[in-house]
């Protein structure tokens, strides 16, 4: 169900839909349309979905009214986070504010225990922001929340309509793009976190995707025992941001 879980409240009905897509079409996770329902409001907002590039679903009646309760769905129900996602002017701010910021795409998560640590780690080892792609990642759910102990409203969350053009225009304004990877990149110790950086961590199953390895101008790799194949993703990315935050200096501490 991709990360929905059956305890969080869908927006339903075509007119409700219409404007969560109208006023706060970047909180919504997935969108889900009976499949054998046809009108020409159900067309125009699947329309929408694939213009904004909303996850979504054709899905059979019985399954939109587990997902609803059996209410009168009319044949479209709409996931959202449990918080409200940043915008980019907060990335704009963080940018004017700091020297050298720092930021993490954490690409292709899928278990919602992973991304909540994630964003756990993002809090407690200084990352500015956290960005995530429009689709292949677990939403902001109850879960998620859970897992961050609360960070999740700590912390900058931006999910992009267009991850790969904005990194792109970061890349622009001189931030260096890192990409984490499990065995062909340098240790990270020689990788120099404290420029305005882009770290970008891949999913349990598949890794950084290529469009986003393209925009990397350098890999890391963590080194390992040989008995060992790969860390859990939130495990991988709280090294790396514990190596970050070694280079650019403890707050507060004696370290």
């Amino acid at each position: 169900m991709n990360g929905i879980q059956a305890k969080d409240i869908p927006i339903f009905g075509i007119h409700p839909v219409e404007e969560l897509l109208a006023l706060r079409k970047q909180d919504i996770e997935h969108v889900y349309f009976d499949k054998d329902k046809k009108s020409q409001a159900l067309f125009e907002l699947i329309r929408a979905c694939r213009k904004e590039r909303l996850s979504y679903n054709m899905v059979p009646e019985i399954k939109l009214n587990a997902l609803t309760g059996n209410a009168k769905h009319q044949g479209v129900a709409a996931f959202c986070s449990v918080r409200p996602y940043n915008n980019t002017d907060d990335l704009t701010k963080i940018v004017e504010l700091k020297p050298a910021p720092l930021f993490v795409v954490a690409a292709s998560i899928e278990d919602p225990g992973n991304l909540g640590a994630i964003i756990r780690s993002c809090v407690c080892l200084g990352a500015d922001a956290l960005l995530l792609e429009r689709k292949n990642t677990v939403p902001l759910n109850a879960s998620v929340s859970r897992s961050s102990a609360g960070m999740i409203e700590r912390l900058c969350i931006v999910k992009p309509r267009n991850l790969e053009g904005l990194i792109g225009e970061y890349v622009q304004k001189g931030f260096s793009v890192v990409g984490a990877d499990m065995e062909n990149g340098v240790d990270p110790t020689q990788n120099d976190f404290t420029r305005p950086t882009i770290l970008v961590t891949g999913g349990e199953h598949r890794g950084i995707p290529p469009y986003l390895q393209k925009l990397c101008a350098g890999t890391i790799s963590i080194p390992m025992s040989p008995n060992a194949q790969s860390l859990n993703a939130s495990v991988a990315a709280a090294l790396l941001l514990y190596e970050c935050m070694r280079q650019r200096g403890f707050p507060n501490s004696s370290l």
